[in-house]
Order: C-alpha cells, then structure tokens, then sequence
C-alpha cells in the first residue's frame, strides 16, 4: 500500500511542477526578414538590401536606427573604419501587427581585396530600446573566372577542329599516292 501512496505523491507533485510551463505564455518579438534583389553581384556593383520589420509587441513602436554590418567587407581604410552602415530614421512609427518594409538600403560592393563573399547582420534599434538582429543574409560574389573558362573552352574546341581537320589532310594525302606505271625496258644490243 505504501508504494501505491508514494506513487500517487510524486506524480502530484511532478504534475505541480509541470503546470506552470503548460500556461506558460509565448513572449512577442518583433519579426525581422532581410534579402536583397540579386543572389550574386561583381566587384564594384551596386545593389539593393530589402528590410520587413513585423511589429508584434501589442503596442506602437518607432523605429530609429538600422545598422548593417558587413562581416567581411570591414577595413580601416585612410583613418577610418568602413563595411559598417547606420542609417538614422525619424519618421518610422509602426502600431501592432503592422509591417514596414526599408527598400532604401543601398550598398556597393568593394572593388578591392574584400570583394569577397559576406554575411549582412542586420540591428534594428527602436524607442523602447530595443535590438532586434536579423538572421545573417549572405552576399555572394559572382563568379569573375566565368569569363575566362568560356575563353579556355572555346580555344579547346577550336584547337580540337584545326587538329581533326590536319588528320583528316595527312590521312586523305597519303592515301593518294600517284600511280605506279611500269615502262618497258630498253634492251641493250
């Protein structure tokens, strides 16, 4: 009987602790989703950088500030730090559930040594002092060695046409030898 009890006991008590996580309530977060308008840019090209904020906190929020910091493309180039932005708004008020999206942001890539493949991370600062980070976005480079890949190709094909068309002369050349004539011997007296 005692074992009965004690069982009873601590599937009570498991099932107080248990409770409060089943009213637990989830906490609202603003949602943050990024993407730019090309998947690849060169050196040197200009590109676009698309922001949604989601407000979802049940009350009205003013966006201030977004920082963009690329990860790779930071230097300290002439006595300065550059691959970090921040562009300063006063204008952006969003009430609950509503969406704003920042088709603004422009960057170019750098055409120098960082022109390298990056991640963007993406920090939203509001009035409520909030931070609100994106997921990374990944900024890729365009292949610059297509160019001379397609070069290398066709210089083969050519070289492959030029080489079968020498074959195909050499074969047709000597198989066409001239034709042998037999000439009567004089006799000598």
């Amino acid at each position: 009987m005692n074992r009965k009890i004690l069982v009873l006991m601590v599937m009570a008590v498991s099932m107080l602790f248990l409770m409060p996580l089943a009213n637990a309530q989830s906490v609202s977060v603003p949602r943050v989703h990024a993407w730019t308008d090309r998947q690849e840019y060169m050196a040197g090209e200009k590109g676009t950088l698309f922001v949604v904020f989601y407000n979802d906190l049940g009350e009205a929020i003013e966006i201030k500030n977004i920082t963009l910091i690329y990860h790779s493309w930071n230097a300290y180039i002439n006595g300065a730090w550059v691959g970090n932005e921040t562009r300063t708004y006063t204008d952006v008020t969003l009430a609950d559930k509503e969406t704003h999206v920042f088709s603004d942001i422009t960057f170019n890539v750098p055409t120098d040594g960082r022109a390298v493949p990056t991640t963007v991370s993406i920090e939203i600062g509001t009035d409520h002092g909030y931070r609100y980070t994106t997921s990374n976005i990944s900024l890729q480079e365009a292949s610059r060695y297509m160019e001379q890949i397609i070069f290398w190709f066709t210089l083969l094909v050519v070289l492959v046409i030029v080489c079968t068309l020498i074959l195909a002369a050499t074969i047709f050349l000597s198989a066409r030898r001239p034709q042998v004539t037999w000439k009567t011997e004089e006799k000598q007296p």
